[in-house]
């Protein structure tokens, strides 16, 4: 592997045939576990699979360098589940960034006008000079 590569495919086999403590930084947007559809009816693989999604971090952990982060999204209904992963795979949560959006992707009791990620811990890595701010600008894509 060379310096910033993107990897495609399924991550839990990709990550199994990486070496352990290979990777710098992880970003992970993982099905949220909510079993969501877009406004055309797609859907996404395993996102009402905790088993399909979970196991994959502790394979992140596994392939992260010491004192290294992950930032990972999350459904919010699943984040009893994804904490619980997160905690059994080794990482401490140390962050939470939040995007808000000028559109809701979801109306139920409330409109869901975010998308937020918590920022994880594999080890104790140095603090930044400059720190991030936990609420960042979203910038809609067209989920194209």
């Amino acid at each position: 592997m060379t310096t910033n590569d993107i990897i495609c495919g399924d991550s839990m086999n990709v990550l199994k045939t990486l070496r352990a403590e290979s990777i710098d930084a992880v970003l992970t947007a993982s099905p949220y576990l909510c079993s969501y559809r877009d406004r055309d009816g797609r859907s996404l693989a395993n996102d009402d699979n905790p088993e399909g999604v979970l196991p994959v971090f502790e394979e992140i952990y596994r392939t992260l360098k010491r004192d290294t982060y992950c930032v990972s999204f999350y459904g919010w209904n699943a984040i009893d589940q994804f904490s619980v992963a997160w905690s059994q795979a080794g990482f401490r949560c140390v962050g939470h960034i939040v995007w808000p959006k000028r559109y809701a992707s979801r109306k139920g009791l409330l409109q869901y006008c975010h998308e937020s990620a918590y920022v994880l811990a594999k080890g104790f890595p140095d603090r930044p000079c400059i720190p991030l701010t936990d609420v960042q600008t979203w910038v809609y894509s067209g989920n194209k």
